[in-house]
């Protein structure tokens, strides 16, 4: 009991000494605490107000957009060899608020198709007044061909966007826009966009040469490559593989399909035993698509092989360098079936 009262007297003792000497502490000191506390406010508020404000690049970022209205309206910055879509109601509209170089009174007419071509379109303008008709057409002819740019320009983003002709017809309905030409001449166009792609390909991979040579100042060059497959796995008939020059910017220098089937071959086994004549006239006549028979886990290191061999006969140059992905077999077929007579890594 008596260690107990002692205890407590001491606790006692202890916390008015300390309460005593908290009262008597200088008043320079809980001001000195409320500087502090101050000044980390300041500090916290003056990082919260930087974090807050806007950087320099923000600021300019949305002064570039906000003044993409202004640019837009200015005929400066309107390409003219682009294409904008506009409802035939307020062509109509528009074509009201005009007047008429025959009668002279506002133009109050009908607006009619003459002719229609895919998205090509002839159209019509007669005044009721002075009943002279205006034909536009809609979109240029391309110069020594019979077909219009607005279509060429559909088909090729319909194999760009994998969607083809049945794709754009849906496309084009949704948009309530005139159906893509008939599925027979989309595919005789088909055969004409090929041979004009291979030569423009071909002439862009040439100038990539080029460049790579004169940025190495020499015609051996390093590469890389990489292939791909239409489908997934390695069940795919069909592949291919690229070769890119290893510059700054790198552009591809060539490439190389592999198909194991042909499609004209495959049609045409429908009619090989009720019409044989007719068969082998297309068998003969027809440029056939397969040249690969070997699995489809080869076709990368076959074709990036085919590109080493032709290097110097298409181009002038050696690959002296391949820089790969973690695929081994291009690198051993490389090594083992060597293109040319000398060094490769």
């Amino acid at each position: 009991m008596g260690n107990k009262k002692n205890v407590k007297r001491c606790t006692r003792r202890f916390s008015s000494r300390q309460l005593t000497r908290q009262r008597q502490l200088p008043a320079k000191s809980s001001s000195s605490v409320t500087s502090k506390i101050d000044a980390r406010a300041a500090i916290t508020t003056a990082s919260s107000v930087r974090q807050s404000l806007p950087s320099k690049e923000k600021i300019e970022k949305n002064k570039k957009i906000n003044d993409v209205p202004n640019r837009t309206r200015s005929d400066e910055n309107l390409p003219m060899d682009g294409y904008t879509i506009i409802q035939n109601q307020i062509l109509h509209s528009l074509m009201r608020q005009t007047k008429c170089q025959g009668c002279g009174n506002v133009w109050n007419g009908a607006m009619t198709t003459k002719k229609r071509e895919g998205l090509f379109l002839m159209l019509c303008f007669e005044c009721a007044a002075w009943k002279k008709v205006i034909t536009i057409e809609t979109s240029p002819q391309i110069v020594s061909t019979d077909r219009r740019d607005v279509n060429v320009r559909a088909q090729l983003a319909g194999h760009l966007c994998g969607i083809r002709h049945a794709g754009l017809f849906k496309l084009l309905g949704v948009l309530n826009l005139p159906s893509p030409v008939q599925d027979e001449t989309y595919s005789r166009w088909d055969k004409q966009l090929l041979e004009f792609v291979k030569s423009t390909s071909e002439k862009s991979m040439a100038r990539a040469v080029e460049d790579a040579v004169a940025t190495a100042n020499t015609t051996d060059l390093i590469v890389s490559g990489d292939g791909f497959w239409q489908t997934r796995g390695f069940q795919s008939s069909h592949g291919a593989a690229a070769l890119l020059s290893c510059t700054t910017a790198p552009l591809v220098l060539d490439i190389e399909t592999c198909s194991k089937t042909c499609n004209v071959c495959m049609g045409a086994l429908s009619i090989k035993k009720s019409d044989p004549a007719k068969y082998n006239g297309i068998i003969k006549s027809h440029r056939c698509e397969k040249n690969f028979d070997k699995s489809s886990g080869t076709m990368e290191a076959a074709a990036v092989l085919n590109m080493f061999k032709r290097s110097v006969s298409k181009y002038g140059v050696y690959y002296t360098k391949y820089v790969g992905d973690s695929d081994s077999k291009t690198r051993n077929i490389l090594t083992k079936n060597a293109p040319y007579t000398g060094n490769f890594s």
